[in-house]
């Protein structure tokens, strides 16, 4: 099926709702458009493995099979690029005003989502900007860590469950530090293995200019920045509890399991629930599709796309989705801005987890685009030497990468290569300004600024590039979870139980209600209107 079959359904389901709802109710209907849905993104481009990554601008061994080395779409663009200054490209993400562009109807849950959810797979090495830190797979290492002695440093050792505690009647992940010993300059770990959870020059990096009551109560996670706002917190303490939860249905259910199986079997179920959530609640999102993804079982290994995953540098750089991010948090009538939902747990344990779901969820995110970025991100960071800002960080990495063109990445991901500016937008301020700065040759348009600047189609809150090369990466990294195969797939790798907890899990909403106080009256939704539908 094309492109043009797709506009067709996504216009009528647009207009009339109804249509992809019994569509969704109907199960071969269901898993027959999932499949050709999710082939039409997957095959938008060459399957892997590619022949270029950052290991060197031509092929190696090493680019070929080092996934220490970040991976790449293109190979470099060729010559000289003559690119505008990087001040006047960072400027277009510039809110104007400090005016927030509201999104038509994303919640700022689905922003946290978004930001927890990528940080465990678009992981920039500190030391070396062409490399990574990740392990390429949706594995929970936010709650799990990268590596197995991470995992170990985080778990009870026994009954299968994670390290933590609890706060007025609710669990929480364990605290990192010990709150009545620690100051700024002195840490003193609440349990001695967390020392070893995350190298300290990444943790000093990271709590740079933390306030000393905060730094006191940050929670022990799986990766390093797992306390860097409200967001992170909510999410990493929703899915703990989930953990712990099912390791007790399972203990229940075979009291005869040890601890490591305990353990391995949630973390299993665990992993595959968030990929459930990943295709059904958040892809979906960006299309507004109301329909439920649900491929054929065994669907993606039969096809040409299925193979090992490598994060791109493209994918990293397309999901800087900073202009989401509110002006202002609004939790029982009282407005938070940027600094005081960061990295503040206290705030997390006065509200409750509930709560604050529930005012995420109600309130809308920015509107992804250029125009929208707070100015948080046009500060410089007083880190060190180089004290660039987070936007510049971002288009320079582009930049020293040399990617190609915006219409050389449409072309490769099989789209037409826009004509002129007109095409691209119909924002007649942003096509007066790209003209200038790119001397009115939309041949020169760099990728990173077009895929923020195109138009959203109806119904989609992404632009038409971004959207083709967020389901291509969406469907290729998910789909070949180990956990996904037909062959690994089982009541075997699973349980009995842990097969109806999966079978009974299609949303986010889903594992919050298990998981809160207020189950009956909390809101968790990555579409606003769904508080009021």
């Amino acid at each position: 099926m094309d492109e043009f079959f797709f506009q067709i359904i996504f216009r009528l389901v647009n207009r009339f709702p109804w249509i992809g709802r019994i569509a969704s109710r109907i199960t071969w209907l269901r898993r027959f458009i999932s499949d050709n849905f999710i082939n039409w993104q997957a095959y938008a481009t060459n399957p892997r493995p590619r022949p270029f990554s950052m290991a060197a601008p031509y092929t190696t061994w090493q680019s070929l099979t080092d996934r220490a080395f970040t991976g790449r779409h293109l190979p470099e663009a060729e010559g000289d690029q003559h690119l505008p200054s990087l001040e006047s490209v960072v400027n277009l993400w510039r809110r104007k005003e400090n005016k927030e562009i509201p999104s038509v109807d994303t919640s700022i849950l689905f922003s946290f989502f978004a930001q927890w959810f990528t940080d465990s797979f678009l992981r920039t090495d500190f030391r070396d900007r062409r490399k990574n830190t990740s392990n390429h797979e949706i594995d929970l290492c936010q709650i799990y860590g990268l590596r197995e002695e991470i995992t170990r440093l985080l778990r009870l050792k026994k009954d299968g469950k994670l390290k933590y505690q609890v706060i007025d009647g609710e669990i929480f992940p364990p605290y990192l530090f010990n709150v009545e010993e620690t100051t700024t300059g002195n840490w003193v770990f609440a349990d001695k293995e967390f020392e070893n959870l995350h190298p300290r020059f990444i943790l000093e990096y990271v709590f740079n200019n933390i306030p000393e009551e905060r730094l006191k109560r940050l929670f022990a996670t799986g990766l390093e920045h797992g306390n860097s706002s409200i967001g992170y917190t909510i999410m990493n303490t929703i899915m703990l509890r989930e953990h712990n939860r099912i390791c007790d249905l399972l203990k229940e259910a075979y009291p005869m399991w040890d601890d490591e199986r305990l353990f391995q079997t949630a973390r299993n179920i665990m992993i595959v629930l968030l990929i459930k959530i990943v295709l059904r609640d958040y892809v979906s999102h960006f299309t507004q599709f109301n329909f439920t993804l649900d491929p054929t079982p065994g669907m993606a290994e039969r096809q040409r796309w299925y193979r090992t995953n490598w994060i791109s540098l493209e994918f990293n750089l397309l999901y800087r989705w900073h202009s989401l991010v509110p002006e202002n948090y609004m939790v029982d009538n009282k407005p938070y801005k940027l600094d005081e939902f960061r990295n503040n747990i206290p705030l997390v344990t006065q509200y409750g987890i509930g709560p604050l779901i529930s005012a995420a969820s109600m309130q809308r995110a920015g509107r992804i685009g250029l125009y929208n970025t707070p100015q948080f991100f046009f500060d410089p960071l007083p880190i060190g030497a180089d004290n660039r800002s987070i936007m510049e960080r971002s288009v320079e990495m582009g930049r020293q990468a040399k990617l190609r063109s915006f219409n050389d990445y449409r072309e490769a991901f099989s789209m037409p290569r826009l004509r002129s500016f007109e095409e691209l937008t119909e924002d007649l301020e942003l096509q007066r300004e790209l003209k200038e700065l790119y001397n009115d040759r939309i041949d020169d348009l760099e990728w990173q600024v077009g895929i923020f600047a195109e138009d959203h189609d109806e119904g989609f809150s992404l632009g038409r590039l971004m959207v083709r090369m967020v389901g291509y990466d969406a469907f290729t990294h998910a789909l070949t979870n180990p956990l996904m195969s037909t062959q690994v797939h089982t009541e075997m790798t699973f349980s009995k139980v842990g097969q109806s907890i999966i079978e009974e899990t299609s949303v986010l909403a889903d594992i919050v209600k298990r998981n809160v106080k207020d189950s009956d009256t909390v809101v968790a939704s990555f579409r606003t209107s769904t508080a009021s539908d």
